[in-house]
């Protein structure tokens, strides 16, 4: 009788601390944690908070001081957990990417960082050809690196993200292009250590450069679930909203409608990879001009 009850005692503790253990939040770890990135995190709780019912969560920054190239790494070696990042052929085949784009065109679109004293030589420049006799800096492992590349425009790469502004500064390149949603951020930041900064008043780039949240290749449940999240916070308006609340006094600042835009060709977009969708953001600011 002792070892019958003994048993079930047995039993029931091991249901207990596999009940236990089912009802632990899953850690969400990621890298990007500096300002470029407050509107995907923001982005990435909004969306798990709507999958609630798969689990609870905690998100958590992991490895933060990681160069891009080395946060991949981690995901691939599932040390952390997610990524957002542009999509390229080379993403798509080593990492499980969720084909929303969560920048909704916006990153494709860039602006100049420039020395103040330079506007006058930039305010004349007319077309792409003209742009290229001017050098530009850039990330050394930043996807996009090729494409300006590919478009003829000369690059100056740094692997540090902070080096290029002191580069800049120092006339080592001309001009730092910058996503539409970075580059007022940027110069408003370095004002006080860098006041030669300036964001150029005339031109932009454009190159469809689609978004996307990236998990390791076996975590498909985790894939779908911001899959879900998502398609829900789509439905109900609650990611353009947030979209909207991070970047609609850029988009303000930016008032692309009266700058000359120059569009560069990506060839490093998977085949078949959807036009990034614009019209929502962008209508509203050709409507207002």
């Amino acid at each position: 009788m002792v070892g019958r009850s003994l048993w079930f005692l047995l039993l029931f503790c091991c249901g207990l601390v596999q009940a236990q253990a089912q009802a632990q939040p899953r850690e969400v770890r990621y890298f990007q944690v500096d300002s470029r990135y407050a509107y995907r995190t923001r982005l990435l709780q909004l969306i798990l908070d709507k999958t609630r019912e798969q689990g609870e969560f905690v998100l958590r920054p992991t490895y933060t001081q990681v160069t891009q190239d080395r946060g991949i790494q981690l995901l691939m070696s599932r040390k952390i957990d997610v990524v957002s990042l542009p999509t390229t052929v080379e993403r798509e085949r080593d990492l499980l990417p969720v084909k929303m784009d969560i920048m909704q065109g916006l990153l494709g679109y860039r602006l100049l960082l420039i020395r103040r004293q330079q506007q006058a030589a930039f305010s004349q420049i007319q077309t792409l050809e003209q742009l290229r006799h001017f050098s530009a800096g850039f990330g050394s492992q930043w996807a996009d690196l090729p494409i300006l590349q590919s478009n003829g425009l000369r690059v100056v790469p740094s692997p540090q993200y902070e080096n290029l502004f002191a580069m800049l500064e120092k006339g080592r390149f001309d001009f730092f292009p910058r996503g539409l949603n970075e580059a007022f951020r940027e110069q408003a930041e370095r004002q006080l250590t860098r006041p030669d900064l300036a964001v150029e008043s005339d031109l932009a780039l454009y190159y469809p450069y689609p978004v996307y949240f990236f998990v390791h290749r076996q975590d498909e449940a985790l894939a779908q679930r911001l899959r879900q999240g998502l398609q829900r916070a789509q439905l109900d308006g609650s990611m353009f909203k947030l979209f909207m609340h991070y970047h609609g006094e850029d988009l303000a600042k930016a008032n692309l409608p009266r700058r000359r835009l120059f569009q560069l060709r990506n060839p490093l977009l998977p085949e078949g990879t959807p036009t990034p969708d614009t019209h929502r953001w962008l209508h509203g600011l050709e409507r207002s001009r």
